[in-house]
């Protein structure tokens, strides 16, 4: 059975990622890395998928699911007469990575039943086994993992299981999965355990509180936006990878509309994706991660040259492929590894990139790579702004002159100028920031309407662009100005969806599939309607509401349900959540 996408749990460790579906089973998890091909992928192919199940033996239900406090890490309760079975997930990395599942029993002794059915090569190989006592070795297309449960294997079929009794009242035991030999102890399973929560805690618990938007308060509540804020900066930790990069989304090919061909591969680094992951953790307090995630970008981009994206660890992400073998979820198709968007030019890059090194720089933590990165970015835009590109939304095709686009070129000098100005970004002297500043204006003027009109998708019209709403946030449009009005109207009256956004007017891509409102672009509309005087509790609402179970947003949500759809979670979308929920700090300052 394939579950609401929105009713999975997520598991992160930093090197890979899980989703755990209600009924307990690991719906999806790549390994070793999170790039790497899915071990274990039923929420993409129900019936090759495999699965990794451990619940009790008896007829039983899930009383309730939580995370632990401050943590990725997951409960889930069983009931059965006679007593509960509570199992705790959690990812853990370091020198043995593994994925550790707690067995504890109240109330009375439980039986448990484990099943392991690992579809090596995203369902290409079958695996094979071999048991002795209580550790399972599986192995295919070239991988090997261990499992250790505290009972003993059995080949059934295709699979193992394993069945064996949790005493209540006694200590917990454990169901280990890890590439190295896992004959390891409880007792350090234990340790390894308890070390991942309190590391969880450590890093969620020093985040900063930041001062919350008087009108998210006033829309949503305190208690909301904190849970909110919270939950994201769990997101953004788990996700950055300790390659360098933070993923835009753990998974591949769910579907941008129930059905549809709209799948994508989101397991890589966006570079714009991360800038604004990167902002969002200074605005939580998130310091030396978003550090870490400028320096990471700093190097990606030190040829400076706009990069649309690269593997989490910096290097090329792979071509992509379609496999028509695989059923998909729910039946959308085709399921594709791998991302087209690689060998695109999306100029937004370069305007991203600067307003992550001005947030940096903001509280003293601008890397030098990153600082080198967005001077080379900005002579780099000084030569090319008026190429046409493809745009923030990937639009496959011919390239064309985007507004967005020009958008964040423009911030891209903008920032820089500031940065070089302060003497935070070096090495180009007044006569090259009097270039940057003089083409900045002219990349503005070049893109405004003369007639006061609103800003559209590209420079021959194309009707309304989601994304525009940064010309307002970021101060391509002061908000005086009738165009950031004009502009915002626009959006508002036309793609505005049971007040979530969708991204832009028509079929410019030319699938015919819908595409469901987007979580990000909507956030960034309350942003903007606030920034003009507007009321925006109506996005605001929608936006915080478009969260599944465990409050995590996908890239786009139904518009009637608001139940997330899309691949899960999103990084740009609990990022654009910290940013509309909280006030800005110096680290982004108004530009005007």
């Amino acid at each position: 059975m394939q579950h609401a996408i929105g009713d999975h749990a997520l598991l992160a460790d930093g090197r890979t990622a899980a989703l755990v579906d209600p009924g307990g089973g690991i719906a999806w998890l790549c390994w070793p890395r999170i790039d790497s091909d899915p071990m274990l992928l039923s929420i993409i192919e129900q019936h090759r998928g495999g699965r990794f199940s451990v619940r009790p033996a008896a007829d039983a239900f899930v009383s309730s699911r939580r995370y632990h406090a401050s943590s990725l890490v997951l409960e889930t309760v069983w009931r059965l007469d006679g007593g509960r079975l509570i199992i705790d997930d959690a990812l853990t990395g370091g020198d043995q990575p593994a994925l550790l599942r707690r067995v504890r029993a109240e109330g009375g002794d439980v039986d448990v039943d484990v099943w392991f059915e690992p579809a090596f090569g995203a369902a290409t190989r079958r695996a094979s086994f071999e048991a002795s006592r209580e550790l399972l070795t599986a192995a295919g297309a070239g991988e090997r993992v261990v499992v250790q449960a505290p009972g003993d294997w059995t080949i059934v079929g295709g699979a193992a299981r394993c069945q064996f009794r949790v005493t209540a009242g006694t200590p917990p035991v454990f169901v280990a999965l890890g590439s190295a030999r896992a004959d390891v102890l409880q007792t350090a399973r234990q340790r390894a355990f308890d070390d991942v929560l309190a590391s969880w805690r450590a890093r969620l618990d020093g985040s900063q509180r930041p001062a919350l938007a008087a009108d998210a308060v006033a829309a949503l509540g305190e208690t909301e936006c904190r849970r909110q804020l919270a939950k994201s900066a769990a997101v953004l930790l788990g996700l950055h990878q300790d390659a360098g990069g933070i993923v835009a989304a753990p998974t591949t090919s769910l579907p941008q509309w129930p059905g549809s061909s709209r799948t994508w591969d989101y397991r890589y680094c966006w570079s714009r994706d991360a800038s604004l992951a990167g902002i969002a953790m200074v605005r939580l307090g998130l310091t030396d991660a978003a550090r870490a995630l400028g320096a990471f970008l700093g190097d990606a981009l030190a040829g400076g040259v706009p990069v649309t994206l690269q593997r989490v660890d910096g290097t090329l992400a792979p071509a992509e492929t379609e496999r028509p073998d695989l059923s998909g979820y729910r039946g959308a198709r085709p399921v594709r590894f791998g991302n087209a968007a690689a060998a695109q030019l999306q100029l937004d890059v370069a305007g991203s990139v600067a307003e992550l090194a001005r947030s940096l720089a903001s509280v003293d933590a601008l890397p030098p790579s990153l600082a080198a990165a967005t001077h080379r970015l900005a002579d780099w835009t000084v030569a090319h702004w008026n190429d046409a590109d493809h745009g923030i939304w990937e639009i496959r095709g011919e390239p064309r002159p985007y507004t967005h686009s020009r958008v964040m070129q423009w911030s891209a000098l903008h920032n820089a100028v500031a940065l070089a100005r302060r003497g935070v970004v070096s090495g180009v002297g007044g006569a090259g920031v009097e270039r940057w500043d003089g083409m900045a204006e002219a990349i503005r003027a070049a893109t405004l309407t003369k007639d006061g009109g609103a800003l559209q998708l590209h420079d021959g019209g194309g009707g309304a662009d989601a994304a525009l709403s940064v010309a307002v946030t970021g101060g391509f449009l002061r908000p005086e100005d009738p165009r950031a009005t004009a502009t915002l109207d626009l959006i508002t009256s036309r793609l505005v969806r049971s007040d979530l956004v969708e991204r832009y007017e028509g079929t410019q891509d030319g699938v015919a599939d819908p595409c469901a409102p987007f979580v990000f672009p909507t956030f960034w509309l309350a942003g903007a309607l606030r920034a003009v005087g507007r009321d925006a509790s109506p996005m605001l609402r929608a936006a915080a509401g478009a969260c599944g179970f465990f409050g995590l947003y996908g890239e786009v949500a139904d518009p009637v349900t608001r139940a997330p759809l899309g691949n899960y979670p999103q990084v740009q979308s609990h990022a654009a959540c910290v940013l509309c929920l909280t006030e800005a700090g110096r680290e982004l300052s108004s530009p005007w």
